[in-house]
């Protein structure tokens, strides 16, 4: 029986290290190319590193394991299963955090932000506290403003300091909400100026009025909901595209550890 269950744990092992090889390369080539094409903005790209750190954990226990395996060598096999009980709590940390920031049930991406975006709607109403916090919030933002600021993200320049060429049309892609959320005034905000009726100073229409009115050559308001709201959307989006990671990972460490319990390197 024990050597039965070796062999499947080495056989589980070529396949984590192939798998976890080849995601962690993946995911390390789009994070570079947003580097290389952003410069590190962070107000642009928020990296989420979870996958990173966690795929690169289990390439490494993997390793470890197959030397414990194939070398008989005690501590190698300890220190697998010390990496893999860790592995597994992280991903169970992660499934929680997930949870704070965008809730168990929630609106789609795009829903959530035309609520801000069209209609007004509160932040808090459609975005968690701990998103908010950690995105958007009061001691945030102002970081955020320079860096699009400086980026002159909504400002369509040439030469080596136009943001986005033609050949980064995946790039400009990935930040559509930017470009609606802080570029581009809501279709609303006309239709109430011209309707004569009273605005709250709370209105993001308000804010595009006054942002616009400073410099009126360029339409941008990076102070509005809907800018923040964007850059909640973006993150959201980038998180949602990685998630299936956490269930990957998850399945793959339960089953080593399985195998390991059921004395794989007896």
């Amino acid at each position: 029986m024990g050597m039965f269950v070796r062999f499947l744990l080495t056989i589980w092992l070529i396949g984590g290290t192939a798998g976890s090889i080849y995601l962690l390369s993946k995911r390390l080539l789009q994070i570079g190319i947003r580097v290389v094409h952003l410069h590190s903005e962070t107000c642009l790209e928020d990296t989420v590193w979870w996958p990173t750190c966690l795929l690169a954990l289990v390439c490494i226990s993997c390793i470890l394991g197959l030397m414990g395996i194939l070398c008989k060598i005690t501590f190698l096999q300890w220190v697998f299963s010390f990496l893999v009980n860790i592995g597994i709590i992280c991903v169970i940390a992660v499934m929680v955090w997930r949870l704070l920031m965008f809730g168990l049930i929630r609106k789609p991406i795009p829903m959530a932000f035309d609520e801000v975006y069209r209609s007004n709607s509160p932040l808090d109403e459609e975005y968690k506290p701990m998103l908010i916090d950690a995105l958007a919030a009061d001691h945030v933002w102002p970081m955020v403003d320079k860096c699009l600021t400086d980026l002159r993200f909504c400002e369509e320049v040439s030469g080596s300091k136009k943001l986005f060429g033609k050949e980064d049309w995946k790039i400009e892609n990935y930040y559509k909400y930017f470009r609606k959320g802080c570029c581009e005034p809501p279709p609303r905000c006309a239709k109430q100026f011209a309707s004569f009726k009273g605005i709250s100073d709370h209105d993001d229409c308000v804010k595009w009025v006054n942002a616009t009115a400073k410099k009126s050559e360029h339409i941008k308001c990076y102070d509005c909901n809907s800018c923040k709201a964007a850059r909640m959307a973006t993150y959201h989006t980038n998180e949602d595209k990685v998630r299936m990671h956490s269930v990957i990972i998850a399945i793959f460490l339960f089953v080593a550890s399985l195998f390991s319990s059921m004395g794989a390197f007896d």
